[in-house]
């Protein structure tokens, strides 16, 4: 009975800090959901971008479009991992906003970290 009530309480322990987070006030940019804000941000700002990729250009750079534009993004194999992505899929990207450090020639691009199939 002992070892029951224990393996039941550990057990709860730790579901209950998986959730665990900093809640509190943030200092964070607002995160940029369309490519048109995303193009018009700062580097390194967070994007969650909604729209299907519809091309592949070179090595991990790939073109997005969504209902307000076109971008370059950057997507590694590995975060693909067992996702299928077809230019008919809508999906998910989570990633960072890079520019190039020539000004005179910003390159921006989103340096994706987390794909979604959402259909």
């Amino acid at each position: 009975m002992k070892h029951t009530v224990l393996a039941v309480s550990l057990s709860l322990l730790m579901v209950s800090s998986a959730y665990a987070g900093f809640i509190g006030p943030s200092d964070e940019r607002e995160i940029a959901s369309t490519v048109q804000t995303a193009v018009a941000s700062d580097n390194n700002t967070t994007c969650i971008l909604e729209g299907n990729i519809v091309r592949h250009m070179e090595k991990n750079r790939y073109v997005f479009q969504d209902k307000s534009g076109i971008m370059t993004v950057d997507i590694p194999p590995y975060v693909f991992g067992q996702v299928d992505v077809t230019p008919q899929d809508t999906v998910r990207l989570t990633g960072e906003l890079g520019k190039k450090k020539d000004a005179a020639h910003p390159d921006p691009h989103l340096r994706v970290r987390y794909v979604e199939k959402i259909s």
